[in-house]
């Protein structure tokens, strides 16, 4: 794969206005917009969480997203919003096929699914097998934070196996949640194992939406193949919200040093 990058896809953010744990306004929504617009991305997923703690309706996140998409058409940011949301794994039996169907990244058949922050054993693996029997691709959300893998790569590679695909949180590359899972992403990355790279974005300050000058700049740290950039910012959200087949990545084995001749 060698076409280059032309927009970044950010397919993991909380920019809707008092929804969740993301912006409390409209003001700090579009301060959010901007700043991924500012820093190349093109087309944002609003993913709220739909879990215990906060009353997220799957049924009304259309209409939210419609709306911030024309404040956002307004205030002239150059950014497509889609839609979406961020399934807890506590919710995820509870919700209906026409609620997991409105929380489709793009209105498609991919599902953001959250990767819990406490050991859930084999709950995720249970997990993705009941949203695929429903028609639905699984797309794990940071799983580079979750207990429930950093102890246990197998359990995430078995999951790729079965069609799961793999979405890290930008600043989980540049240590902003710790030296383990710094370490732990970088792994991933270095095995295959990543197939989108998201910002994960709550504010503009704390988790701002930051994806693509993080991506590159590790990609050339690790001497991983420069297209894999496009690979995990474009091509593979594209065609998860197209509901499209996934394009081959490029290899993941770092690339080795030239050694200059001397003459």
């Amino acid at each position: 794969m060698t076409r280059s990058l032309s927009a970044v896809i950010d397919l993991h953010s909380h920019v809707l206005p008092g929804v969740d744990d993301g912006p409390a306004d409209l003001e700090g929504s579009l301060a959010l917009a901007r700043a991924a617009a500012a820093a190349g991305t093109r087309v944002l997923a609003a993913t709220p969480h739909i879990g215990l703690h906060y009353d997220v309706a799957p049924s009304g996140l259309a209409a939210q997203v419609g709306a911030l998409a024309l404040e956002l058409e307004r205030a002239g940011v150059p950014l497509e919003l889609v839609g979406g949301g961020e399934l807890a794994p506590t919710r995820v039996m509870d919700l209906s096929e026409a609620d997991l169907r409105a929380t489709g990244l793009g209105g498609g058949r991919c599902v953001l699914l959250e990767c819990p922050f406490t050991p859930a054993g084999e709950l995720m693996i249970r997990l993705v097998a009941h949203l695929q029997r429903l028609g639905f691709r699984v797309l794990l959300a940071h799983p580079e934070r979750s207990p429930t893998f950093l102890g246990d790569l197998m359990r995430l590679e078995t999951l790729v196996q079965r069609g799961a695909f793999v979405q890290l949180t930008a600043a989980s590359l540049t240590g902003r949640f710790g030296r383990t899972v710094r370490r732990f992403a970088l792994e991933l990355l270095d095995r295959g194992l990543v197939h989108v790279i998201a910002s994960d974005a709550h504010d503009v300050a704390g988790r701002p939406p930051e994806v693509l000058s993080l991506v590159a700049a590790t990609v050339t740290e690790r001497r991983l193949d420069p297209a894999l950039t496009a690979w995990v910012c474009e091509a593979v959200p594209r065609a998860l919200l197209d509901d499209a087949s996934v394009p081959p990545g490029p290899d993941p084995r770092p690339r080795r040093r030239r050694l200059l001749r001397r003459p």
